[in-house]
């Protein structure tokens, strides 16, 4: 199974799906993300230069087991709903050709995070489409499954809940590795917290990640948890 996670910020996957993505690893799973935005350079991050991210980066990308990290650069604050943007996005699924894809949800408040669900949802029909040749590769198969994940607004509605008990450690282990993230806000204790939290009110305990399922094909149902193939969460 082929799984591509397109993320506005890194980081940004492991807080919404990184359970789902190491689960999905740990079940034979090629993991693509997307980082679409650059990291932010702020007076708050100057300990860490651009050589030490790439290798907060790659080593969160261990733990979640990513095989392929796609970063596109584009400017903190200065993202647009561009025809360039959008045909990176395009060839990225043109070439990996992913049954299954994670995008932010589509009422994050944050205006990157919205924009980059805007530009997700238009390269998935783009990349199946046999126009934009200049994207390159042949038109990829429209995914089968394609979720919505929270990041900095949580969803008021969910439809799809995924039970990560078993891998939330991992999930907290992948945030640890961005010490330089960490030092502006705890998120390896907010995503801890919240995993609990849709746990309890989904559940009825231990940890869960929620989504919103934005296309699901009958095919796809299988794939709604894969850890238990043929049971839709």
């Amino acid at each position: 199974m082929r799984i591509v996670a397109i993320a506005p910020h890194p980081d940004d996957e492991i807080i919404g799906a990184g359970g789902s993505l190491i689960a999905h690893a740990r079940a034979g799973a090629e993991i693509t993300t997307v980082h679409v935005v650059e990291r932010d350079r702020s007076t708050l991050d100057h300990e860490t230069d651009d050589d030490g991210f790439q290798a907060e980066i790659a080593k969160a990308n261990d733990v979640l087991g990513v095989n392929h990290c796609v970063q596109l650069f584009c400017r903190s604050r200065d993202l647009l709903p561009s025809r360039e943007v959008r045909l990176a996005l395009v060839r990225v699924l043109r070439q990996h050709r992913p049954e299954i894809v994670y995008i932010p949800h589509s009422d994050e408040t944050d205006q990157e995070h919205e924009l980059v669900h805007r530009l997700s949802m238009d390269a998935l029909w783009m990349a199946s489409s046999r126009f934009f040749a200049e994207a390159g590769t042949e038109p990829s198969p429209a995914p089968t499954l394609v979720l919505g994940y929270e990041v900095w607004t949580p969803m008021h509605r969910f439809s799809h809940v995924q039970d990560i008990s078993d891998v939330l450690d991992e999930k907290v282990e992948a945030m640890r590795a961005y010490t330089s993230q960490l030092r502006l806000a705890r998120w390896d204790s907010a995503i801890r917290g919240l995993a609990h939290y849709r746990g309890a009110v989904s559940l009825g305990g231990g940890a869960a990640e929620v989504f919103d399922v934005l296309r699901l094909t009958p095919s796809a149902v299988s794939a709604m948890d894969p850890r238990n193939p043929g049971q839709e969460g």
